[in-house]
This record gives structure tokens, C-alpha cells and sequence, in this order.
């Protein structure tokens, strides 16, 4: 369970990372008042949709016929959100929305989508619920549903409550931060080199029908855990944890830390500038694979013919002594290769493999040196 400021922390984190959020509670926790509070201090609109009063059309849209052919019109709650551009919807009680409330929603919180009509970029998806238990003829989330969201248990405390009280429920301050493409790289080179000796957990639903309509680990959450985990500090564990368990679920959110915590990974800069930080020889294959990982989407993050050709310097490092994990990393970074770059001659070794997987190792312009 997270208290106010974490909640508020991991919302505005998933929302710079355009990743859907469910805030979870039983009734009374004030959800609904967190999240008008949070839109507020934005100075954004807040549409608050109840899905127990909905019908699949309020989110698939109303089928209509014009003289253009048929279309699905969108209620007025989404033609007000793109209008204002920004904002939030918040979906709520969304465990009390029958099934074929519940399928409607899943273009909503996936593809940002109401009918015939798209989301701006610049509004988040917030859902909110009690648990089924503790909800009006409550349902289980069906699981396409519940893997589209970041699980968020939101249990102020009784001091959250008293502070609330006597300041007349001013908003917690978020402790999210504005992601470097460094911090990027690295988180998702860390994810890469969990799963790399855990494949197990890179799909893993539950076999409890109760559980899937949680948290749990798929190819999806996994990548919103490396997208949404950047816009948090890197001390700051009670995000992190509400982060990794919202999304993977609690078992595999704890282990991937606990793995992350041991790695003590150096920055793709750094290892780029000194390739010996890491002795390839004696090092775990797993840290090797999440450290060349992270150079290889800093570079491709970074975009730049350098970045791309200094990237190959701790993969040739590697090479020698981790060549089955430089060599499938390298597969990565040659995908990624800038129009006017080559693979550069240090690291010629990898081209009989990068050609024979018909990946290109000459530069796409004449006149460039191999």
C-alpha cells in the first residue's frame, strides 16, 4: 500500500510515461478527491467517467450514420478532453463495470481511443476501484484489462488524513523527475538482463483466476516498468517498489529489484568511456548483457552517427571473453546504425555475423569510410 505522496509520485511518473494507472483502495480513501487534486495542481481538466452508470458505447463511441458512412460517435467527456488538449481521465469504479463495460474500456486505456476519436498525447488515463469485495455487485477486472494498468494499493495514512484535515487537502508534492536519456538506457538495459536469466517471468499470468485480475508479469507491463521507471529517483524506493509491484506484480517486481540492487550497473557514458569498468572475463553474464543493453539504447536513444560508433567500444572490450552476449547485443546496436554510419574498423569482427543475420555494416551514403 502506498500513502499520498507515493501515489501522487507514481501518477505523475506513469503519466509523463503515458502509462495507464488504477488506483485500488476501499471506499472513502479519497481516490477520486487524490486525482481532481492532482489535475488541479496541473491546472488541467479533470473528466471523472463512472463506469457503473456506463454503457459499452460511452467508450466505444455511438454508431452513427452521416453522410460520410457510419462512424462511431464519441461521447462529450472525451470531445472535452481533446479540446482541452490536456488533462485526466479517470475512469472510476471500474470494478463495478460489467464485462462488456470492461472490453469497451480496453481501447481507452491502451490506444487512448473513444470511438472514432484519439486522446491528445498530453492526457493521462487514471482508473479507479475498490476491491471487489468491497464493491456495489463487484467484478473481477478481466485480465486483458488489468495488464493494461499500473496497480496502485493507495492507503493514506491516518497522519496523511489529519495533515489533509487541518490544511484543508492541499496536494502532496510529487517526487517525480524529468528522465535523461541515460537513466533510460540504463533502466531498460537492466530489465533486459533480468529477464535474460529469468525468461520464465517475461510472460508469467497466473493460473489463480483472482490474481489476473492484478498485477502480473507480461512483454507489456514489463515494457511500461521500463518506461515509467526513468521519471522516478533513483533513492526513491517506495516509488520504485509501487512501481514494479503495480506493473509485474509483487514476486517478480521484488526479485528484478532485488537482481537490479546487486548489479551496481555503470552509466552507458560511463562504461563507454572506460570499457575496463567491467571485468568481462570473471563477471556475471547477466550484468555484462545489462550493461552493453544500456549502451546499446543510449545509442540508439541518442540517435547520433558518435554515439552510435562509440557505442561499439565495450562491446569489442566484451568480445573476447562474453562473445555470445557482445555478439547478440551487437545484433541491437546494428539495427539501430544512423544512415551515414559504419561499423567501425575495431570492431570488424562482428561483421561476418551482422552480415549473415542481413543486418547492414556499410554506410547508407557514398563516399563515407568503412
Amino acid at each position: 500500500m502506498t500513502d499520498s505522496a507515493t501515489a501522487v509520485t507514481v501518477m505523475d511518473a506513469c503519466g509523463r510515461a503515458g502509462v495507464p494507472v488504477l488506483l485500488l483502495s476501499a471506499p472513502g480513501m479519497g481516490k477520486t478527491s487524490l486525482v481532481r487534486a492532482l489535475a488541479a495542481s496541473r491546472g488541467e481538466r479533470c473528466e471523472t467517467v463512472l463506469g457503473s452508470i456506463r454503457e459499452p458505447a460511452d467508450f466505444g463511441g455511438m454508431p452513427m450514420v452521416t453522410d460520410e458512412g457510419a462512424i462511431l460517435h464519441p461521447p462529450t467527456w472525451a470531445r472535452r478532453l481533446v479540446e482541452a488538449k490536456v488533462g485526466i481521465a479517470f475512469l472510476d469504479e471500474l470494478t463495478t463495470c460489467p464485462p462488456a463495460v470492461q472490453a469497451a474500456m480496453l481501447a481507452v486505456s491502451l490506444d487512448r481511443t473513444v470511438g472514432d476519436l484519439a486522446l491528445p498525447e498530453g492526457v493521462q488515463i487514471v482508473a479507479g476501484a475498490n476491491p471487489p469485495e468491497c464493491a456495489a455487485g463487484g467484478y473481477e477486472l478481466d485480465p486483458p484489462l488489468a495488464n493494461r494498468f499500473c496497480h496502485v494499493g493507495f492507503a493514506p495514512s491516518p497522519e496523511d488524513w489529519l495533515t489533509g484535515m487541518a490544511s484543508g487537502w492541499t496536494m502532496p508534492t510529487s517526487r517525480a523527475v524529468t528522465a535523461d536519456p541515460g537513466a533510460r538506457a540504463i533502466r531498460r538495459g537492466e530489465i533486459l538482463g533480468f529477464l535474460r536469466v529469468r525468461p520464465d517471468l517475461l510472460d508469467a499470468m497466473p493460473t489463480d483466476p483472482a490474481q489476473r485480475g492484478g498485477a502480473w508479469p507480461s512483454r507489456r507491463t514489463w515494457t511500461m516498468l521500463a518506461d515509467s521507471l526513468p521519471f522516478v529517483r533513483s533513492d526513491d524506493a517506495d516509488a520504485e517498489h509501487a512501481l514494479a509491484h503495480g506493473l509485474v506484480g509483487e514476486g517478480a517486481g521484488t526479485e528484478f529489484l532485488a537482481w537490479r540492487e546487486a548489479m551496481d550497473l555503470p552509466s552507458p557514458i560511463e562504461l563507454i568511456a572506460d570499457p575496463t569498468l567491467i571485468d568481462y572475463a570473471s563477471e556475471r553474464p547477466d550484468r555484462v548483457w545489462a550493461a552493453l543493453s544500456a549502451v546499446a539504447t543510449w545509442a540508439a536513444s541518442e540517435g547520433t552517427k558518435k554515439a552510435w560508433t562509440d557505442a561499439w567500444g565495450p562491446l569489442v572490450a566484451a568480445a573476447e571473453h562474453a562473445g555470445d552476449v557482445a555478439g547478440a547485443v551487437a545484433r541491437s546496436l546494428a539495427v539501430s546504425r544512423p544512415a551515414s554510419a559504419s561499423v567501425p574498423a575495431s570492431a570488424k569482427a562482428f561483421r561476418p555475423m551482422l552480415t549473415a543475420a542481413g543486418l547492414p555494416t556499410a554506410p547508407a551514403t557514398t563516399g563515407e569510410a568503412a
